[in-house]
């Protein structure tokens, strides 16, 4: 692939300036001819320009999760208002500033007016459009109302993106402190206390234990500062690769929800995840076999996946799903509860958005909880550090006030 920059006209004559990553020149001028423009000077990129320009577009333009949110919220706002599919994405499209995500909703467009069905359309862009998302669309187009089905995407993404943020944003300060906590400490190691140590030698006296570890740490981080850094490196790299394999991944998902503390958050997470996502695959028409196929995709963890095929099982030779929860040790006695009644009732799909709504609320609190620990811990450490490095050079200094004159 390579970076083009162009030069173009809209049809009401204004110019328009933007990069392009095709394999040559053809292809650019047909790129920019379906986005509807006339193309007036299209240049390759020099490779130094070209690698910025693609860095900079790429951290500017890239399509994130509150990308989709919001374009999935616009465009159930569009078809509950009785608009065309059609017309819905072009509407999209004109209101779209960043300029993949208008360069998407155009290509979507276009295979909409082909003639090609929305999740057809859909399934082109795996990475941005899971399998979940696309047989919700699936489910809506074939029971006649897309609409819904598209609403309640908006609805579980608004969901899913707002505890996403919460935690995030509660992350903030703890973030912050360490950041900054541990960067004073290790300027105090690495430029203050150097400050001192020519001293200390030089006056060639047996200095207190606590000075000595602390001159030791001093000189280590000194001296081996780039060691250390690759010795960092290096491990989060072999860290990664064990946990992205097939025995790391495994041994990963087996101990994370065995852990102390996050254990318990993981299960919530789990359980809220699994609950939404079948609720609402469920609420949108898609038959409960192939809701738990594709829910058992979107989750993660071998574990649940597990879990999910004995359910599936189960539902196949006509067995209530609840049973086969019992049996595992992620689900908690009331969340099972609920699905009981919502079998017995046949409103599975609700009670499983309430056991969603339910999960959510203890995901928040189980944060909130960790983090009032959290706070107070780092600034203890904090304290600390800062405290022995304080009177370990105090110690020094008043061990060297008493030598005779």
């Amino acid at each position: 692939m390579e970076t083009y920059n162009y030069e173009a006209t809209t049809k009401d004559g204004n110019v328009v300036t933007g990069t392009l990553e095709v394999a040559n020149e053809s292809l650019a001028i047909d790129r920019i001819q379906d986005m509807g423009y006339f193309p007036m000077k299209v240049s390759k990129a020099d490779d130094v320009e070209g690698m910025v320009s693609r860095f900079f577009s790429s951290l500017q333009n890239r399509i994130t999760d509150k990308d989709i949110m919001t374009f999935t919220y616009q465009l159930g706002v569009l078809l509950d208002a009785s608009f065309p599919l059609d017309r819905s994405l072009s509407i999209l499209s004109d209101l779209t500033e960043k300029r993949k995500l208008r360069e998407l909703v155009e290509d979507l467009n276009s295979h909409v007016r082909s003639g090609k069905s929305f999740s057809d359309a859909l399934s082109r862009y795996p990475k941005i459009f899971p399998l979940f998302f696309v047989n919700m669309v699936k489910a809506g187009e074939a029971g006649g109302f897309l609409e819904d089905a598209v609403s309640r995407l908006s609805t579980y993404l608004e969901n899913s993106q707002g505890l996403k943020e919460e935690v995030r944003s509660a992350l903030v300060y703890p973030m912050v402190l360490v950041v900054f906590g541990g960067a004073s400490v290790v300027f105090l190691l690495t430029y203050v206390v150097p400050m001192f140590t020519q001293i200390f030698t030089d006056m060639d006296q047996t200095l207190p234990l606590p000075t000595l570890m602390l001159l030791a740490l001093s000189n280590f981080l000194t001296d081996y500062w780039f060691m250390i850094l690759l010795f960092i490196a290096a491990a989060i790299f072999f860290v990664r690769r064990y946990l992205n394999s097939e025995n790391g991944n495994r041994t990963w998902d087996s101990m994370k929800f065995k852990l102390p503390i996050f254990g318990k958050l993981y299960q919530e997470v789990a359980v809220s995840r699994f609950s939404r996502t079948l609720g609402t695959l469920l609420a949108s028409g898609v038959p409960i076999l192939n809701a738990f196929q594709i829910v058992k995709g979107t989750l993660g963890s071998e574990k649940i996946s597990g879990i999910i095929s004995s359910v599936r099982e189960a539902a196949r030779k006509g067995r209530g799903i609840s049973e086969s929860l019992k049996k595992s040790d992620i689900f908690p006695p009331i969340a099972i509860h609920m699905v009981t009644i919502g079998e017995e009732t046949g409103k599975l799909d609700e009670m499983l958005i309430k056991i969603a709504d339910r999960f959510d609320i203890e995901v928040r609190t189980t944060v909130k909880r960790m983090l009032s620990l959290l706070e107070p811990a780092l600034i203890i450490v904090m304290a600390v550090l800062v405290g022995f490095i304080v009177i370990s050079m105090l110690l020094a200094i008043f061990s060297l006030s008493e030598l005779p004159l």
